[in-house]
């Protein structure tokens, strides 16, 4: 049944079509989507600031006496100034003597307001001009009204501040009460929890007595944590329905002898102990009936490939097929290489299925894989498609979890046989045990937590752009060392914030040569860029500058140097995947992080952090903290996705909180079937739907 919740956003006071329209277009459609447009910060407009006292720079309230007012052309259109003065006239203080006040382009009826000798009130941004203190476009107060805590919104373009504020309000006077909550009433009295909509009123209308002068609105108080409690146990909700549907599925059994010690054996290396504990763990899990649900988790260079190797050939020994999915072609094409070698020496048959085939070439490996002439398939997302069947599908590796949806996991999963297939998924992001266990609920973890020995780490050093001729010889020195040189990029082609790859291809040409220079990006086709790969590998190529195609699992043993432009624009964890390009036969190496000054204070404590450290875990935990998890699902009505209130590295007790109500939820109505449960089997499956939708679409 429809509520006030559902009605749309122009049944607000103030939000006409237009402004209507600008708000859809950010997806706030309703008066419940509206009360999740939370504020960034308050304005305290309780108590004045003398004109003498104003910092360039602070937001202010300012009453003064009208000294000048005046319009004034400005491109076809008439702007508007005012000159405001203290109250009591000039004083003895040092700071500004006057306030100005100006509108670029005239709003009617100021000149009423602006009467020479009244006394005003305004609020803005206090900005130094020539200096005089200015305010753009100040929101005008009633001088004999006391002053209250405005909310701060973000920006939408096409909606006015003070209608926005006016509506938000209204939203929260009409509908705030029927917010639903996920903690049914019994629970919340039982725990001592406030409601939903309590939290949203005391976020939107802060209570002046109560309001401590911090106007950063920082997700600390007891509102914004009721509302992270309630976003953490819709996740665990979610995450323990979603198990619940997978329970019951059959697998093939898989046995360990004699395959797992003849595929240890046939690497060209001995494997570590990590190693070794990694492939006991998967391959004890193939043994059984049960679905194996793994994620196999390890820092770059740790060899997980080789681990999910002989999980294939277990899986290959007992008479079913294994699928193997990467995020890109260039990395599918790298996976196949790597395991020809070991699957040739196996006697495995290894196919390579995705977008670059031709007709011929994909009608044959459909039938192929249909028919079970193949044992393991490399691909990309190719292997998602409808045509796609297998003879009997025993097991599916998906390398970079992240790329995948859960959706596409499990469709894949479930085509060509009845019993269901195994599933291990990997990725060379080390994620904080903490972060993983609620990532990757309802999966088994393995980490290799060691590399295999022989491995020097990456000198890392800090480099500013000015200073090339250093970057330069570096290069110089790599490849007089029979190496390698990586140059990253953000983007392919330059402009005036980002340096590109068209630009940086063409720097290094003329400092070392047309013919030892080549380019990757994501523009070229599949084609070109194996072939690029190869030349650079065979070293027709030395430098290859290319944006983060780059990033994860290109192994070529001969780089020895990885310069990355602009690093400051990376995250940590994407850094460190760049650097683990480089150094991968034992050779010294060296990590260049070339930026721009000055750099942000977030900005230097990422690059410092790589810097200091060369453990991906520990990187891990500190990208955790600079930058928080990351938008994890999708909770407000209109289906945004984003942890709004929870800080996993901060507020793990309140996600232990949140998964004990989420188990006394499930244990008292393991299906939310119950009529006390309906919103949080409601969110639930909205959840499900927007997740799908994400996955869907990449």
């Amino acid at each position: 049944m429809p509520t006030l919740l559902d009605h749309s956003v122009e049944t607000l006071p103030g939000i006409g079509p237009t402004m209507g329209a600008n708000l859809r277009k950010r997806g706030y459609e309703s008066v419940g989507d509206l009360l999740w447009l939370l504020p960034r910060g308050y304005d305290d407009q309780r108590q004045p600031t003398p004109i003498h006292a104003l910092q360039d720079g602070d937001y202010a309230v300012v009453e003064g006496v009208v000294r000048r007012a005046r319009s004034f052309p400005r491109g076809g259109r008439m702007g508007f100034e005012a000159r405001l003065e203290p109250q009591d006239g000039p004083s003895g203080h040092d700071g500004y003597r006057e306030l100005k006040l100006v509108w670029f382009q005239a709003i009617p009826g100021l000149g009423r307001r602006f009467v020479e000798g009244e006394t005003v009130r305004v609020a803005g941004g206090v900005h130094d001009y020539r200096g005089t203190a200015t305010i753009a476009h100040p929101e005008l107060l009633a001088a004999d009204v006391p002053g209250t805590i405005e909310p701060r919104y973000p920006e939408i373009p096409g909606v006015r501040r003070k209608a926005l504020r006016r509506a938000v309000r209204a939203a929260v006077d009409r509908a705030v009460a029927e917010v639903p909550d996920l903690i049914p009433p019994a629970l919340r009295a039982e725990v001592g929890a406030g409601t939903v909509g309590e939290a949203l009123a005391a976020i939107h209308v802060p209570d002046p007595a109560t309001f401590d002068g911090d106007t950063d609105a920082e997700p600390t108080t007891a509102a914004h944590r009721r509302l992270a409690l309630e976003e953490l146990v819709l996740w665990e909700l979610a995450l323990r329905l979603r198990r619940a549907s997978e329970r019951g599925g059959v697998a093939r059994r898989f046995a360990i002898e004699p395959a797992v010690p003849s595929a240890c054996g046939a690497f060209p290396f001995d494997l570590t102990a990590a190693q070794q504990g990694a492939v006991s763990e998967v391959s004890e899990s193939l043994t059984r009936e049960t679905p194996m649900r793994r994620l196999l988790q390890g820092d770059v260079g740790c060899g997980k490939t080789a681990v999910a190797m002989v999980a294939c050939a277990q899986v290959a020994a007992g008479g079913a097929q294994a699928a193997f999915l990467a995020p890109t072609e260039l990395l599918a094409d790298q996976h196949a290489e790597t395991l020809r070698p070991t699957a040739e020496e196996l006697g495995l048959r290894l196919g390579v299925f995705t977008g670059a085939l031709s007709k011929d070439q994909r009608r044959s490996m459909l039938d192929r894989m249909a028919t079970g002439a193949l044992d393991l398939v490399v691909g990309t997302h190719a292997l998602l498609s409808g045509e796609i069947r297998f003879a009997d599908l025993g097991l599916v590796i998906v390398d970079e979890q992240h790329r995948f949806g859960v959706a596409q996991r499990l469709r894949l999963g479930t085509r060509g046989s009845t019993r269901r297939p195994h599933l291990l998924v990997m990725t060379a992001t080390p994620i904080p045990r903490s972060l993983a266990l609620v990532l990757y609920a309802g999966l088994e973890l393995t980490t290799i937590d060691a590399k295999p020995p022989g491995r020097v780490p990456a000198t890392t050093k800090m480099i500013p752009r000015a200073q090339r001729a250093t970057v330069f010889r570096q290069i110089e020195r790599a490849l007089e060392a029979e190496g390698r040189a990586f140059i990253v990029c953000p983007a392919i082609s330059s402009s005036d914030e980002l340096v590109g790859v068209d630009r940086t291809c063409e720097e290094m040409k003329a400092r070392f040569g047309d013919d030892r220079v080549g380019q990757i990006h994501g523009r070229l086709s599949g084609e070109e860029r194996r072939a690029l790969m190869q030349a650079f590998r065979d070293g027709q190529l030395q430098v290859l500058v290319g944006t983060t195609v780059l990033e994860v699992g290109v192994d070529i043993p001969q780089a020895n140097i990885m310069v990355i432009e602009q690093a400051e624009r990376f995250g940590l964890a994407q850094l460190h995947q760049l650097r683990g390009r480089v150094g991968r036969a034992g050779q010294r190496s060296a990590c260049l992080l070339s930026f721009e000054q000055p750099l942000s204070t977030d900005a230097e404590a990422r690059l410092e952090a790589l810097c200091d450290s060369d453990d991906g875990f520990r990187l891990a935990e500190r990208d955790l903290e600079l930058r928080g998890p990351g938008h994890l699902f999708g909770y407000r009505q209109s289906g945004a996705s984003g942890l709004q209130f929870a800080n996993l590295a901060k507020d793990r007790g309140l996600l232990e909180r949140a998964s004990d109500l989420a188990d006394r939820i499930i244990g008292a109505d393991s299906d939310l079937s119950a009529p006390e449960h309906a919103p949080a089997r409601s969110a639930v499956d909205r959840w499900e739907r927007n997740a799908a939708v994400r996955e869907d679409a990449g």
